[in-house]
């Protein structure tokens, strides 16, 4: 994983974005809809609700193939009340047109009451037009709109944009943690202000999600389940311990990282020990055998049946090595010592694969005939 997401930033950041962009269009209803668009000219907008927080709705459009926006306008035009996506979009390179065309909001509604009854109520039926995208207005969104060429650019139109003009306090001061960014802040001593700066509060707080998750790399089990919390005063007295050896908040990152390798490297190797009972062509064989026999609506994907025999075999090599928890004094005598409760597990396993696999078939598909909540 990059450094730059470590710790979930990326979600965090989409998820603190969502909260700003609902803020700013509450000020749009009674207004004219600030995009230069002939077909939304002269728009009022009426009304807006929030897709992304209502439950089940990122599932619904899932399963029909598509990816739901975050909120819907209701826009007053020409005398016609007009339905609209609008979705936030702090990097401006991720949007993509499908998100909030006509057929991905329209579909939305077909057969589903409960978001049809958020359609304006008017005498006559709305009708859809291609949503738009709403952006911070900083460095970087300008800079993919300068970007025609390469991997990460704009692939929306500049008109289907909205731009707004957001502090970097009010975006990264409410999330994650805003001590350990102050001591990063502190350790550069830069000639700016981050807090106001959008640019400089992002670099500040994927930073400080990076040490968070760098922090879970050393305590999370290197085999097993257990439950770890890394809390500020941790990650602190981590920074604290570094922060003499290093000239910047950068510089840090890389070293924690490099200090937590080997313990990463423990994880993975444990778990390539435990592997497997089967090969991966005859698990595929086993399955097809009783998969063959399933309406193809009922049946589950061999990736499907391949992850839960997975979970079930590496539960139970668990069951009886235990939880192992970082550091290891002698981390070859426990990998050996693994690796033959490994094959001992695969061994009992292999001796009745077949009605094993079909009873993980069996259990995957009475899951889903459980009826899921909104």
């Amino acid at each position: 994983m990059r450094l730059s997401d470590k710790g979930g930033a990326s979600h965090m950041i989409g998820e603190s974005w969502s909260d700003v962009v609902a803020g700013e269009l509450e000020g749009w209803t009674g207004k004219v809809i600030p995009v230069p668009r002939s077909d939304l000219r002269n728009g009022i907008v009426t009304d807006i609700h929030r897709l992304d927080t209502i439950p089940g709705v990122a599932a619904r459009a899932s399963r029909l193939g598509l990816k739901n926006p975050d909120f819907l306008a209701h826009v007053q035009c020409n005398g016609r009340g007009t339905v609209i996506g609008v979705d936030a979009k702090f990097s401006i390179e991720t949007a993509r047109e499908e998100q909030v065309s006509v057929e991905a909001t329209s579909r939305l509604f077909e057969k589903d009451e409960l978001l049809t009854a958020l359609l304006p109520s008017m005498p006559d039926i709305p009708t859809f037009a291609r949503g738009m995208f709403v952006s911070p207005d900083y460095n970087l969104t300008r800079a993919m709109f300068r970007q025609r060429m390469g991997h990460r650019r704009m692939t929306v139109s500049r008109h289907d944009v909205v731009l707004v003009d957001v502090p970097g306090a009010d975006m990264f001061a409410r999330v994650g943690e805003p001590r350990v960014m102050r001591r990063l802040i502190a350790l550069d001593s830069l000639p700016i202000d981050p807090w106001s700066s959008l640019l400089a509060g992002q670099y500040y707080f994927r930073l400080s999600r990076a040490m968070f998750g760098l922090a879970l790399d050393e305590q999370l089990p290197l085999l097993g389940h257990h439950e770890v919390r890394t809390d500020v005063s941790h990650v602190l007295k981590q920074v604290e311990r570094r922060a003499s050896r290093v000239d910047s908040a950068w510089e840090l990152v890389l070293l924690w990282d490099r200090d937590v390798e080997h313990i990463r490297r423990q994880r993975l190797a444990l778990h390539q020990v435990v592997g497997s009972p089967v090969s991966g062509v005859e698990l595929r064989e086993l399955a097809d055998t009783t998969l063959v026999h399933l309406a193809p609506e009922a049946r589950p994907s061999r990736n499907q049946v391949r992850k839960a025999l997975g979970k079930m075999f590496t539960d139970d090599v668990i069951g009886r090595t235990g939880v192992i928890m970082p550091p290891l004094d002698d981390f070859p005598s426990e990998l050996e010592r693994v690796a033959a409760v490994s094959r001992d597990v695969a061994e009992r396993y292999r001796t009745d694969i077949d009605a094993i696999v079909a009873g993980v078939i069996e259990s995957l598909v009475a899951d889903t005939l459980i009826p899921k909540e909104r």
